[in-house]
């Protein structure tokens, strides 16, 4: 009874904090109780059959988790592909669908966790599929749990220790090295610690623990047991709504909801007239309790669908229809999907071969739909990709940034044309994204373009802005014979100062930007073969680490003149591009597309509009302080090359331009417009 109403509770709070997150904002500790609960349920079924006969059939019991599991995942995977190529926009097809597959391959808690440190991939939109990342994380805990029971009682038999003795010990051990790597992760790698199996693995060994000490419901002392199950409840309940999303997580906060469900679990249904045994027992909550599972699977995908199909966020009423669509959908694929396959069919019947082929057979077709779909999207992409090339080559000057010249006579600059290719743009990245380095690595990887015989050699280093740069640069040097050594790392200005913070920037460490940028900035004054140096960042982010501690927006112009000046006294002539606008943090779109995402997604969501995603250009348009400070030192050794006419006119900052997309996310610019971008740095050098 208190396991099903555990499972109630967890249910509602990953539901809740899902469709209204400020109200329950430490929802996601919902997983948490899960995994608690079945550590506790498959290890005590593992210790009855070893106590049994003395083994573990392995064979039946990964069955026994197929037949329960992933028929109604798989249902729900398959239901929301469908739903995806029917009103996702195309842009969104190959992140999706990547998700769905390796969901249906339980490995998403894998690719989240890569996703989340890789420096263009962290700001993906939440795929429908997302929430498969703990549905992962079981099914590895069921796939390597029973095995190393397994190697407990070879164990046993070989040591003479009795069979419960050797399983304690060693799954205390891999309880204990789990929490301490998970408190390491916590601090170190934040992604990892939340997604990963051997970062969570403690969870599921308290509950084993628990499994493996409490056999049996406790008898006796119901006045004891009820205070601890309301405490065990209070505790999972504090959590959910004092915890945020910027609490370290899983870490120690982790303990209070985990140790709270072992609470519970262990304090069983007293009888007791104060005991929570009766609100567990009460209809609706064993109801919730028995379709936990697949209102699990379902939510999300309503949540994450629903506004595209609408064409708008949802609303109260909107939120509230997904909340009645997910019990429905859940009571009906446990009525018709879960039961009648676990227990009534054929399939429930028949031997182990039986049951591995249908889960074969079934989980191929979820992957090989989802991988058609996204094989289809990239074949688009690159035909795109070739059609963009061969078009920027054929020198029309009202191609991309060109339509900004009003010399041209260009028509309308913003037109919705037959160029325009949104989910070709989601891709087309710079050719310096691949030089760009990340994390923590403090090695200058260098990339060369240009002519082999060059007249100058000049250098571009920088942030990942500066990295989009690359084509734009690489114009002017094609015209004028230049080799373009590259240096950028993401989230690094290249100024070799630890006093710049890149806010809201995860992968962003000063003290390795500083060693990184001293390194840059030395090699550059070394190498006398280099004549120029183009430099550009990021404006809206940086942050200057004041003394005390504290950040300000007021970067001092010492600060970034030091090092430009340091350049020029070696001999370099210094140009600082002036950051381009940026839209990251701004809701793009009229109000009736008014989500906060990717240009390209942007303008596919409003559907073929003219230039949608446009903004006022004194917000997109940020103050640029390493522009400022150059400008100031009056130094003709040093000058600013400013583009905002390339992507700005007196009132508005545009995102759709000559029939090109300028960003391929929120804020780096595209690969096809950065190549229309050279002109415009040609003549004001």
């Amino acid at each position: 009874m208190e396991i099903q109403a555990l499972r109630a509770l967890a249910v509602s709070l990953v539901v809740l904090y899902h469709v209204v997150p400020l109200r329950l904002p430490g929802g996601y500790v919902g997983v948490d109780v899960f995994f608690v609960v079945s550590g506790f349920l498959i290890t005590g079924h593992l210790l009855r059959e070893v106590d049994r006969s003395g083994r573990v059939r392995l064979g039946h019991f990964w069955a026994r988790r197929a037949r329960r599991l992933l028929p109604a995942a798989l249902l729900v995977l398959l239901a929301t592909t469908v739903a995806v190529l029917l009103w996702v926009p195309q842009t969104y097809w190959q992140q999706f669908l990547r998700a769905i597959g390796g969901s249906a391959l339980y490995v998403e808690n894998w690719l989240l966790a890569g996703d989340a440190v890789d420096y263009l991939a962290h700001t993906n939109a939440a795929s429908p599929a997302q929430h498969y990342w703990s549905l992962s994380t079981e099914e590895q805990f069921y796939l390597l749990w029973p095995l190393l029971i397994v190697l407990a009682v070879w164990l046993a038999g070989r040591t003479g220790v009795s069979r419960r003795v050797a399983i304690g010990a060693l799954l205390g051990m891999l309880t204990v090295a789990s929490f301490g790597y998970s408190l390491w992760a916590t601090t170190h790698s934040a992604p990892q610690a939340y997604f990963t199996t051997p970062a969570r693995a403690w969870e599921f060994g308290l509950g084993g623990l628990l499994g493996l000490v409490a056999a049996s419901a406790p008898t006796g002392r119901d006045r004891l047991r009820s205070v601890v199950s309301w405490l065990g409840f209070g505790a999972i309940a504090v959590t959910a709504f004092t915890f945020t999303a910027a609490t370290p997580f899983p870490g120690t906060a982790a303990l209070l909801p985990v140790l709270g469900t072992v609470a519970v679990i262990w304090a069983g249904a007293p009888n007791d007239d104060w005991s929570p045994t009766t609100l567990a027992a009460f209809g609706p909550v064993r109801f919730l309790g028995d379709i936990s599972y697949s209102a699990y699977l379902w939510h999300w995908p309503f949540v994450v669908i629903a506004p595209f199909a609408l064409g708008h966020e949802m609303g109260t009423r909107a939120k509230i229809a997904v909340l009645v669509a997910t019990v429905l959908a859940a009571w009906a694929t446990k009525v018709w999907v879960e039961d009648p396959v676990r227990t009534g069919t054929p399939l429930a019947r028949r031997g182990l071969g039986t049951t591995f082929l249908a889960t074969a057979v079934a989980t191929g077709l979820v992957v090989g739909v989802a991988a058609g779909g996204w094989v289809y999207v990239k074949v688009q992409v690159d035909q795109a990709r070739e059609a963009a090339a061969s078009f920027a080559a054929g020198g029309d000057p009202c191609f991309g940034a060109g339509a900004m010249d009003d010399r041209r006579g260009c028509g309308d600059p913003f037109a919705y044309t037959d160029t325009v290719d949104t989910t070709f743009a989601k891709s087309d990245l710079s050719a310096g994204m691949p030089c760009l380095q990340s994390g923590a690595s403090t090695e200058v990887r260098t990339c060369r373009f240009g002519s082999s015989q060059p007249t100058e050699t000049v250098a571009l280093i920088g942030d990942s802005h500066t990295a989009s740069m690359v084509e734009a640069l690489q114009q002017v040097a094609e015209d004028r014979k230049w080799a373009v050594v590259v240096q950028v790392k993401a989230g690094c200005p290249a100024l070799a100062t630890d006093r710049l913070l890149g806010a809201n920037m995860p992968l962003s460490e000063p003290p390795n930007c500083k060693v990184w940028g001293e390194k840059v900035l030395r090699e550059l004054a070394q190498d006398p073969t280099i004549t120029r140096v183009f430099t550009s960042y990021r404006s809206d982010i940086y942050k200057y680490v004041d003394d005390d501690g504290s950040l300000s927006d007021a970067i001092p112009a010492a600060v970034v003149q030091t090092p430009l000046r340091a350049l020029a006294d070696a001999g370099k002539q210094v140009y600082v591009l002036r950051a381009v606008p940026s839209t990251n943090g701004v809701h793009l779109g009229p109000e009736s597309i008014d989500l906060e995402v990717g240009v390209p997604d942007c303008i596919a969501t409003a559907r073929a509009a003219d230039d949608p995603c446009a903004g006022p250009r004194d917000v997109r348009l940020t103050p640029d302080r390493l522009a400022e400070a150059a400008a100031a030192m009056q130094d003709d050794r040093v000058r600013v090359v400013d583009l905002t006419d390339a992507f700005c006119d007196e009132r508005t900052c545009h995102q759709l331009i000559g029939g090109v997309v300028v960003y391929f996310d929120g804020s780096h610019v595209s690969g096809t417009f950065s190549r229309t971008l050279g002109q415009f740095i040609a003549d004001q050098l």
